[in-house]
């Protein structure tokens, strides 16, 4: 095939290329994951682009970003590369002998008391499966970042991806004794308006997280004025032990402080109910066997977890139909 300027293109080739540098971010790991240079890796993007008369990347000194444009292309010829693989993978697999990378997005602090503590059972089970764990409190695109699955809220489902619950995410008010001895304890929500309260400002968004507490059939949308906002989950709770008012936190990272007495659950009738905790993958004929073993070990063992049912049971002692 020519390129417009006249130069022969291998497109099988150049569009490998292509899919390597977006999976890779940059021409050095590329050429390293093909086993040629960064100078043939940039040559053949540039004559792709050439060919299909558009720009792929944009290129600084310091970075490399897909377009638009390089996003759909991408998306057209990895999933139809990916289908053959998984169907290759899928007749030819032994459950025992699986091996391979499963790249995955976590939230970070559910899945250090929920999933870090059990993986060594999937390790000792498949032992030739790479585990790659990225830790960040995002909504990840499975396609275009090259994820294998991903753990979180799943707000908007659709046919392309397919979810399983894990946990429900409940919130739950709570503060360190020594606060509540200092101040009181809270007996209403107007109550909170003369309390030291500690904000979380969304990562993502920008936005302080407002305080939608629920109790039977009644809501309260409470904004929360504050002196002190976070935007790390550990931090909130951290700050919380050390006395620095009252947070929002999820019942799966207050529940083991609550049984020790470090924090101690506030106005026990209201709680804020999020979306589940879910593990999500693309919807696909063949699911790599290597990917769906790690989502069934997931499911199970997070399921059925201590952490989940010490939640579960901190919520329930305390709300009436919570979950």
């Amino acid at each position: 095939m020519k390129t417009n300027a006249g130069g022969s293109i291998d497109l099988f080739r150049a569009l490998k290329t292509f899919a390597a540098t977006v999976e890779s971010t940059n021409f050095s790991a590329a050429g390293r994951q093909l086993g040629v240079t960064p100078g043939a890796v940039s040559k053949q993007i540039g004559m792709l682009e050439t060919l299909l008369g558009c720009r792929l990347f944009q290129r600084t000194t310091r970075h490399l970003s897909v377009t638009d444009e390089g996003r759909r292309l991408y998306t057209m010829v990895h999933e139809p590369a990916q289908q053959i693989k998984d169907a290759i993978a899928a007749l030819s697999s032994d459950e025992t002998q699986l091996s391979g990378t499963v790249k995955v997005s976590l939230p970070i602090a559910f899945s250090r008391v929920a999933l870090l503590p059990v993986l060594s059972r999937f390790r000792e089970r498949y032992p030739q499966v790479t585990l790659d764990l990225r830790f960040e409190n995002r909504h990840v695109d499975l396609i275009s970042e090259g994820y294998d699955c991903a753990i979180g809220q799943l707000h908007d489902t659709d046919s392309s991806v397919v979810a399983r619950t894990l946990s429900p995410l409940t919130l739950i008010l709570c503060a360190a004794p020594a606060y509540l001895e200092q101040h009181g304890e809270p007996q209403s929500i107007e109550d909170l308006e003369h309390h030291e309260l500690i904000a979380f400002r969304s990562p993502s968004s920008g936005r302080i997280q407002t305080w939608k507490l629920q109790a039977r059939n009644k809501e309260v949308v409470f904004q929360p004025g504050s002196h002190l906002i976070v935007s790390d989950t550990e931090a909130l709770t951290e700050l919380a032990l050390g006395g620095c008012g009252i947070a929002l936190l999820g019942a799966h990272h207050a529940a083991a402080l609550i049984a020790a007495g470090k924090l101690k659950c506030v106005l026990t009738k209201f709680v804020s109910r999020r979306s589940d905790i879910c593990i999500y993958y693309a919807a696909r004929k063949h699911l790599p066997p290597r990917v769906a073993a790690f989502v069934e070990f997931v499911v199970e063992e997070v399921r059925q977890s201590e952490i989940v049912n010490r939640s579960r049971e901190l919520v329930q002692r305390r709300t009436v139909r919570v979950l």
